[in-house]
């Protein structure tokens, strides 16, 4: 009888480890797929001055939209998502500088990444959030470009990308966004420019690079890490919807939420440049967010 129950027993781990295998193997083959897929974009052209103002703009643009909070004021990148001990893999922030273990682009070698989140090779860019800032109008994207084109040349060789078991699972359950050019419209027409005002419009306009970290409805999230704390509500069901515009813009501009508390910093509100007029803009638009 014992040797019966040893022998169904090994009969149904040995089939449980087949039946895993064979998903893992089916989740190995999407994700690589998904990661060698080659997209056929058509690339808008844009006129990218090299004066002063547009890199002063796009420097501006770099601070507000997260570029600086990633890859660093010298652009040379090293942040890491996930490092050598992450059960996810290994990510870091890539050295976007002309330097040694960089990348030297041309105009359109950035709109294919910031417009479609795609390597020169066609290839989706792993987690570089191109769909919280692909939107952009042309201005504000030309300015973007002539600042990032600007910086020096910083020499930095990266970390190698891989993906971990954990990693391919999530990225295929879409629980990790891996690849941003899944998430973008590459037909989408682009206005020309928008102008600054203290507008709920011109805050959504803004807010989306929020979206990131606060989910697509900034209503919060899980921790992004295991040091770090959930993700809050910047709706107007959180705490946010209790604050005056100047706490919500000492917030955002000391770290320092009214009732005291310091944020985290999982939240780069250190890099965050607003102008008054901008964190006018984004409070009306969250806290007109139900």
């Amino acid at each position: 009888m014992f040797s019966k129950i040893i022998k169904w027993s090994g009969i149904v781990v040995g089939s449980l480890a087949l039946i895993l295998s064979a998903v893992y193997a089916y989740i190995y083959y999407d994700t690589e797929s998904r990661a060698k897929k080659i997209y056929d974009v058509k690339l808008q052209s844009l006129t990218v001055l090299n004066d002063s103002i547009s890199i002063a703009k796009g420097k501006h643009i770099a601070e507000i939209r997260g570029c600086t909070g990633c890859h660093g004021m010298d652009l040379s990148g090293g942040m890491a998502f996930a490092d050598e001990q992450s059960p996810i893999g290994i990510l870091y922030s890539s050295n976007i500088t002309s330097g040694n273990g960089g990348i030297n682009y041309t105009d359109q070698d950035w709109i294919r990444a910031l417009r479609h989140g795609l390597g020169k090779d066609g290839r989706s860019l792993w987690f570089m959030p191109s769909h919280e800032i692909y939107h952009i109008s042309n201005q504000d994207m030309a300015s973007l470009i002539s600042f990032v084109k600007s910086r020096p040349p910083v020499d930095k060789v990266g970390h190698q990308k891989s993906l971990k078991p954990l990693g391919r699972v999530l990225t295929f359950l879409d629980e990790f966004p891996l690849f941003p050019a899944e998430k973008i419209n590459h037909n989408a027409v682009y206005v020309d420019d928008v102008a600054p005002s203290s507008t709920p419009e011109y805050g959504e306009y803004l807010a989306i690079t929020c979206t990131g970290c606060h989910s697509p409805t900034l209503k919060g999230a899980a921790p992004h890490g295991p040091n770090e704390p959930p993700v809050p509500d910047i709706s107007s069901t959180g705490n946010l919807g209790k604050w005056t515009l100047e706490g919500f813009a000492t917030t955002i501009r000391t770290g320092k939420t009214p009732d005291g508390k310091q944020l985290s910093d999982a939240m780069p509100w250190r890099h965050l440049t607003y102008t008054d007029q901008e964190l006018n803009a984004i409070y009306s638009y969250l806290h007109g967010l139900p």
